[in-house]
């Protein structure tokens, strides 16, 4: 194993009508990553499970030009063998190099983790089947040197053995990150007794549970919403409603449109700047409410101070699906006080409609929500649904004002209704 040698300058990329990049050390980490993570492409179906979205990467030969600079703050280290091939490799943030001399590193929950020079931060690794030990080697050279720093240290949830190099070096998960490319990356802590890291908070943890609830009788709503005419189905505009797939209604939204089944707030910079006028729109009723009033008897069972968006969503028979995908974006969802948190009571549904979502501790869940239950989804930790059934799918779906209430509400369903989990780690 011999480690990178920092006083070997890297020879700097050119251009010559492309990129040129004349040390082979470039292509050496970025395969190593590649050979690590997530892979990128189109997956076929299997096992009737979504297709995979192509993942988020922190790091690619372009983003090295700066990695590479002395007066960067990101840099890279790794381990390499007899043969000068990458085994290990790992991006880090030399904190002492930034301006403030101070990292904020902000989860999927708006928690803010505030690090100083006296700590470490590790912000992605990668090493080959085999080498772990070289990469548990090449972490501990970045570990906080002082008895006042803590070192942190991120990976993709969907590595088994990444993960458990980081608990056999004494490290214990505290949070999580979501890309929008559905990735999820556990934040992890190895700290110190002084300046202790406190764990993510039980109910964050929630992805796809049932809640405790007593579901009002579903025909007299189900009988309202088949009266409405196909063309009232808005297709929902977003990059993984598959072959649009994805449709609805609104009885409560942004600006009060039946056929507006989106949220202003969480749509993409481009969207806004052609929309601006849309970003001024209050959540309202629609004339759908009266149309459709037996979703009374929904909103009144859930017993919550407040609810946004009220909509009823069609995943079409079929071969509907919504590919792999977070709302990340939208800033106001979770179950922090004051945030959206959002439940969904399945109206009309099939054995062939399954959801997937992926857990922050790496595992994945996969189930049906079933006629007369409430289920609560984490829309910010990626998940996926499909429709393989012979009737299409409708769900009413209720965004609901989280507060402390709330979350306790999920800690009892969890002891009642413990998720199903299994492993789910990408194949090296």
């Amino acid at each position: 194993m011999i480690f990178r040698d920092f006083d070997k300058k890297i020879e700097p990329p050119y251009q010559d009508g492309k990129w040129i990049y004349p040390d082979t050390i470039y292509e050496q980490v970025e395969q190593c990553f590649l050979r690590t993570q997530r892979p990128i492409g189109v997956k076929e179906y299997k096992d009737n499970k979504p297709r995979l979205l192509d993942p988020f990467r922190k790091i690619n030969k372009h983003k090295m030009q700066g990695y590479f600079d002395d007066d960067n703050y990101k840099c890279l280290d790794w381990a390499t063998d007899e043969n000068g091939v990458v085994r290990a490799a790992l991006i880090y943030y030399d904190i002492s190099k930034m301006s403030n001399k101070k990292k904020t590193i902000t989860s999927f929950t708006q928690r803010k983790i505030e690090l100083s020079e006296n700590d470490s931060y590790i912000f992605d690794v990668a090493c080959d089947v085999g080498y772990e030990r070289w990469l548990g080697f090449l972490m501990e050279r970045h570990f906080s040197k002082t008895v006042f720093g803590t070192t942190i240290a991120e990976c993709d949830m969907q590595n088994k053995e990444i993960r458990e190099v980081f608990e056999s070096l004494g490290f214990e998960r505290v949070d999580n990150k979501v890309s929008s490319f559905a990735d999820m990356y556990g934040i992890w802590c190895k700290q110190n007794e002084l300046l202790p890291i406190e764990k993510i908070e039980e109910s964050q943890e929630c992805s796809l549970q049932r809640l405790i609830m007593d579901v009002p009788p579903l025909e007299p709503l189900l009988n309202q919403v088949k009266e409405l005419e196909d063309e009232m189905f808005a297709n929902h505009y977003s990059n993984y409603n598959k072959g649009n797939t994805w449709s609805g209604v609104v009885i409560r939204g942004y600006g009060g449109k039946e056929d507006f089944i989106i949220k202003p707030s969480e749509m993409t910079n481009s969207w806004k700047k052609e929309n601006k006028e849309k970003l001024e729109w209050i959540c309202e009723d629609t004339p759908l409410r009266k149309r459709l009033d037996e979703v009374e008897k929904f909103i009144d069972v859930l017993d919550v101070s407040e609810v946004e968006r009220v909509r009823v969503l069609k995943l079409s028979k079929g071969e509907g699906e919504l590919q792999r995908h977070t709302d990340i974006q939208d800033k106001e969802a979770g179950i922090n006080d004051g945030q959206w948190a959002r439940l969904h009571f399945p109206l009309q549904t099939n054995k062939k409609v399954i959801f997937t979502q992926w857990n922050t501790d790496g595992t994945e869940t996969t189930t049906r929500m079933r006629l007369n239950e409430l289920w609560y989804l984490d829309m910010r930790k990626p998940h996926t649904a499909v429709n393989f059934g012979e009737e299409d799918r409708y769900h009413l779906i209720i965004d609901v004002k989280a507060d402390e209430k709330l979350r306790a509400w999920l800690r009892r369903s969890l002891v009642k209704y413990p998720p199903f989990k299994q492993t789910d780690d990408y194949e090296n």
